[in-house]
């Protein structure tokens, strides 16, 4: 065994036992960095033992390490302490997503919907896929997870902000991907130029949600289309003064990294023996108690839309979320839906007739099949229910993925026509069929 190879494996255990060892302790400086590297304490460590095995192959056999055996083992360093063989595709700008298909077959998803297999297998087999994703859930997690036959799934952000999920055991293969945030400070003007929406359209947006009596808005779409990007950029128009309290899954809007007055929770999955559960339902009924201007919800996929809808009817004008569904009309359907298994909502006729008064806006999303783009489809408004059908009126509208957005008519709701006060200057203040 060469030094260098004999160095690292010293350098491997000890650095691995000593993660697993300090991985519930924040203050040991394992954390991620300002540059977005953690693992501070673990490379002082790899530093004292290579210096240490460096000077006794010195004086025991007259060795040295050259300059690529240290460029080695520092690649080495970096991929245990980063995440391994992931690392690489993590620090690409251009990867959205990564999918693994078993140890040996995946592909990268990548902006502007484009895909790239990934070449040569990342893992010798099964078993070395599982460890190293056991390792990621005890070490780079923001809390430690097991990953093993009695924990087959996994859900975890990485110190990082990646979104890593993990499966085994139910599946064929072991399964792994790792949603990448590329975009957190987005713009109106960075989707304008991405071709999501036109300046008409933006320029409505930024009307409808910003201070004094902003609008509440559902966002929909089918997953991938662009839901939390679009999400981010609206959160971009909202008042300085403001006091905002975000909602997630998981982290995945950081407005406290732009705004000052952010109450930014995540729900919590039960430890190892089923207890600390905190759930997406408990965390939007508090939140009515925190005296927000807006709140706001990552994504409704259950009976926290109840909470939700009461938030936007009881004083957080301003309000927003995302929901999948591919129309709006299917959009506040479900909306409606998810507040029935409440357990204590009211009739359906009751609840739709309070989701058309109290959200104004629903802006539906979806990707161009041929070309990946995310785009805007529709903006509509929602007007006085009938009975229990919604009735909803486009705005504006795209007839096809690749074609104009456009402006077909003004604000006829009285709850959004309130909030919405064109002057002269605003370029969709007068429809315009060809606008994009």
């Amino acid at each position: 065994m060469s030094l260098a190879a004999s160095i690292w494996a010293t350098v491997r255990e000890q650095v691995q036992a000593h993660r697993l060892d300090t991985a519930a302790d924040p203050s040991d400086g394992e954390g991620a960095a300002a540059g977005g590297r953690g693992g501070g304490s673990s490379r002082r460590l790899a530093a004292e033992t290579i210096a240490r095995l460096e000077a006794e192959a010195l004086d025991e056999q007259g060795a040295v390490l050259s300059d690529a055996d240290r460029a080695w083992i520092d690649g080495e360093l970096e991929a245990l302490l980063g995440a391994g063989p992931l690392q690489q595709f993590l620090d690409r700008p251009d990867v959205e997503n990564v999918w693994l298909f078993g140890p040996r077959r995946g592909v990268l998803g990548l902006t502007g919907g484009r895909q790239e297999t990934i070449v040569g297998p990342l893992f010798a087999d099964d078993a070395e896929m599982i460890g190293f994703v056991a390792h990621l859930a005890v070490t780079h997690g923001q809390t430690g997870r097991r990953f093993d036959h009695s924990a087959p799934l996994l859900d975890l952000r990485l110190r990082t902000g990646e979104r890593l999920f993990a499966a085994m055991d139910v599946c064929g293969e072991p399964y792994l991907t790792v949603r990448c945030h590329r975009h957190r400070l987005v713009t109106l003007d960075d989707l304008i130029e991405a071709g999501t929406l036109g300046g008409d359209a933006a320029a409505f947006l930024a009307t409808a949600v910003r201070p004094p009596s902003p609008a509440n808005v559902l966002i929909c779409g089918a997953l991938g289309s662009g839901k939390t990007t679009l999400l981010r950029a609206l959160l971009g128009q909202i008042g300085s003064r403001e006091v905002v309290c975000t909602l997630e899954q998981t982290f995945e809007l950081f407005l406290e990294e732009t705004h000052p007055w952010v109450f930014a929770a995540e729900t919590r999955e039960p430890n190892s023996d089923g207890e600390g559960e905190i759930g997406m339902e408990e965390l939007t009924r508090r939140s009515l108690r925190t005296g927000a201007d807006r709140v706001i919800v990552g994504e409704l996929r259950g009976p926290e839309a109840a909470a939700f809808l009461s938030a936007c009817g009881t004083g957080s004008d301003g309000s927003m979320a995302t929901i999948h569904a591919s129309s709006p009309r299917q959009a506040l359907a479900r909306l409606v839906r998810y507040c029935l298994t409440s357990g204590t909502a009211p009739a359906q006729a009751a609840l739709v007739q309070e989701a058309s008064e109290v959200i104004h806006l629903v802006v539906h999303m979806a990707a161009d099949p041929h070309s990946g783009r995310r785009v805007i489809r529709t903006i509509a408004e929602t007007l006085p229910a009938d009975g229990d059908r919604f009735e909803v009126r486009d705005l504006f509208r795209r007839d096809r993925p690749d074609g104009p957005l456009a402006h077909l008519a003004a604000p006829q709701s009285p709850g959004l026509a309130e909030r919405v006060h064109p002057t002269d200057a605003d370029s969709w203040a007068t429809p315009a069929r060809q606008q994009r």
